[in-house]
């Protein structure tokens, strides 16, 4: 393309020894069987000539040179060869435009030997989740302990072949945002893919190598079926594909399919006001910390920051460690002999989908703590297999603990955080009155003793009112509001020991049960097992062959 020059899209200019042509407008894009180019061509100090016309139509051509030839008195031999010229550049610069670059993968760098030794020597630490802690805590991510261990090892499970998904949900956009965005500055280069907010349409035309074993990191999860179907479509079946209706270039109707295919690792956040959580979806849903002594723990880092006693090396030597300690993780697979033993209380709602999400957990706990586990290599398939341990399964019934009393609670989390405050409130107001009967209020009581806006506090109210925690007993809407009472109903406290007790009972039994998981699995699969080597640091245990 010797004779072009592209100013820019819109503006390209050829020029030979005979003639300068100006394409204003460039040359489009969407139609590859035409060329249609509005064109000034300029010869010595003739005026401009101007026209629109098809490049590729042969008659149009022909007919412009026979013009150019009249008009100017040139050699058609030579016009026509500049013309030709011109196409033939032309054609060169759209299909280098048109190379479908979306498909070209990013390569990770790769780890130098001094990183990936220390990778290895902190994955191989009997504190490796303490480890990680506090490095979590030097970048900013503090008075989250238990949310921050499954959000990291929920991004550390994207190259894992069951990746693990989650949405944090918090009142405040700024806490929520302020999480993601420190997380994905621990994750290696090229490891995720992060969106502020992506359209509900938007996902059945992304591009399949932009999730494929990435994080998908999405600042505001639009709250609508059309968006959260299509998510756990992808997170389950790995692929989403979307028919619709299309016009070809006649302009009739035919039907397209767009397909994306990935491994979806999610981690989103959203507004605390919406319940996800009798949705029965696929994703972990984790309640960030927004109470106040939360507030003063951050305004405590923020004022580190600003006096210097946190440098800023050391939250980029943290980003940095944590960066290859996830890129250090290999891709194995997990088998869990344990997971017939695992059984969820009767009180949880949606089972299937709980026992799912507790069991893809225990997977990725075991994944993250691979070098300390013991493996083998079937040599059919040449994978790595690791096996879980019966601390990844209690680890992950203390980190979802708390996940799975929230299952079992009718109520909404936040309306849940208000009926303790009112009952400790109205126990509080008996006990100072000294009056044998239960203590009444008022919408307005509660708001002089609590600042809360008066349309969350009726949704609460009415809430507490429709599963029967609070009763009206009197008063008028139009004259100082309803009065009501507590109604002596609430069982969480029974419910939530009888969960605890379940999950004690199911632990104890794993416990009991041989302490080697070899002996469990199919012998077949050990047959091309390794025998059983010294561990060094960095380097995984070899099951050996039980005879």
């Amino acid at each position: 393309m010797k004779h072009l020059t592209i100013h820019n899209t819109n503006f390209i200019t050829y020029k030979d020894d005979m003639l300068c042509i100006d394409l204003l407008g460039g040359v489009d894009m969407s139609q590859v069987e035409r060329m249609i180019c509005m064109l000034r061509i300029a010869y010595e100090n003739y005026p401009f000539y101007r026209t629109t016309l098809d490049l590729y139509s042969d008659n149009q051509t022909e007919r412009l040179t026979r013009l150019l030839c009249d008009k100017w008195e040139l050699p058609m031999n030579q016009v026509s060869r500049s013309l030709h010229t011109m196409v033939l550049e032309l054609e060169t610069y759209r299909l280098e435009q048109l190379k479908y670059k979306g498909s070209q993968e990013q390569l990770q760098p790769s780890l130098s030997d001094e990183d990936r030794e220390q990778a290895l020597q902190l994955l191989s630490s009997e504190n490796l989740l303490n480890e990680v802690l506090d490095r979590l805590h030097t970048i900013g991510i503090i008075g989250e302990d238990t949310n921050a261990s499954i959000l990291f090892m929920t991004l550390a499970s994207h190259k894992y072949s069951h990746p693990f998904s989650a949405v944090c949900l918090a009142k405040s956009i700024w806490d929520k945002s302020d999480v993601l965005r420190k997380l994905s500055d621990c994750m290696p280069y090229g490891s995720y893919s992060y969106h502020n907010r992506i359209s509900s349409n938007a996902l059945y035309y992304f591009d399949s190598h932009a999730i494929q074993n990435k994080a998908l990191i999405i600042e505001d999860l639009e709250w609508t079926q059309e968006m959260l179907k299509p998510l756990a479509t992808l997170q389950t079946q790995g692929q989403l594909t979307n028919t619709r209706a299309t016009k070809d270039k006649h302009g009739m109707l035919q039907s397209t399919t767009f397909k994306v295919v990935g491994k979806l690792c999610l981690l989103a956040c959203a507004s605390i006001d919406k319940n996800y959580e009798h949705l029965g979806l696929p994703f972990l849903m984790l309640h960030l910390n927004n109470s106040s002594e939360q507030d003063l723990a951050i305004m405590d880092y923020q004022q580190l920051i600003a006096t210097g006693e946190i440098a800023p090396t050391a939250i980029l030597q943290a980003q940095h460690q944590l960066g290859c300690l996830i890129s250090a993780l290999d891709n194995v697979t997990v088998v869990n002999p344990y997971a017939t033993l695992i059984k969820l209380p009767d009180t949880i709602s949606n089972p299937r989908v709980s026992l799912m999400l507790l069991l893809n957990f225990i997977e990725v706990i075991t994944y993250f703590h691979q070098y300390q586990r013991e493996s083998y290599v079937d040599k059919t398939t040449g994978e790595t297999v690791v096996i879980t341990h019966p601390d990844d399964i209690a680890l992950a019934f203390n980190l979802l603990k708390n996940t799975l009393l929230r299952k079992a609670d009718e109520l909404h989390k936040a309306t849940r955080q208000f009926y303790n405050w009112l009952s400790t409130y109205l126990k509080d107001m008996h006990d100072a009155s000294n009056e044998e009967s239960t203590p009444q209020f008022t919408a307005l009581d509660i708001r002089k003793a609590k600042t809360i806006h008066p349309r969350t506090l009726n949704r609460y109210l009415q809430e507490l009112k429709l599963y029967h925690y609070i009763e009206v007993i009197g008063g008028n809407k139009h004259r100082g509001g309803y009065r009501y009472r507590l109604i002596d109903f609430d069982n969480q406290d029974q419910v939530d020991s009888q969960i605890q007790a379940s999950l004690k009972t199911t632990l104890n039994n794993i416990k009991k049960t041989d302490t080697s998981p070899v002996g469990q699995l199919d012998k077949t699969l050990l047959s091309n097992s390794q025998t059983h080597t010294n561990s060094k640091k960095g380097s995984r245990t070899t099951v050996k062959e039980k005879p």
